[in-house]
């Protein structure tokens, strides 16, 4: 199983969430497999929540026209956790991660991926 953090802002996060998908405008989500962990990172807040499951495979156009095609590389999501939520910012600081630094997306090395999800599904 491995582990990805998406990205969003305050215009697709709500897009995200009623329609379960994350997505990105380059290819990597292609990498992501059913079963595989999600984090979502809002970069204007810079806030990570989580935890969410992919539903599918990360695919081409799952739901063409969400977000006028933009972000055509997507996968299909489900809550891993009865209500996802703000990861705690002790854990981050731990690992070194500030989410109000910058940004990032992609596939997250295999310990902090694990840290991250093990520190929602303990709570």
């Amino acid at each position: 199983m491995s582990h990805f953090v998406f990205e969003c802002n305050s215009d697709t996060y709500l897009d995200c969430m009623s329609h379960l998908v994350f997505a990105s405008n380059t290819a990597w989500p292609l990498q992501v497999a059913q079963g595989d962990y999600l984090f979502l990172h809002h970069y204007e807040t810079g806030v990570l929540l989580g935890l969410w499951i992919a539903k599918t495979n990360g695919a081409r156009g799952l739901v063409p026209k969400l977000w006028r095609g933009r972000f055509p590389y997507q996968v299909m999501i489900e809550p891993a956790i009865a209500r996802p939520r703000d990861v705690p910012r002790e854990i981050l600081t731990e690992l070194g991660i500030n989410p109000s630094a910058g940004r990032f997306e992609g596939l997250l090395d295999a310990f902090i991926g694990e840290k991250l999800a093990n520190a929602l599904l303990a709570q």
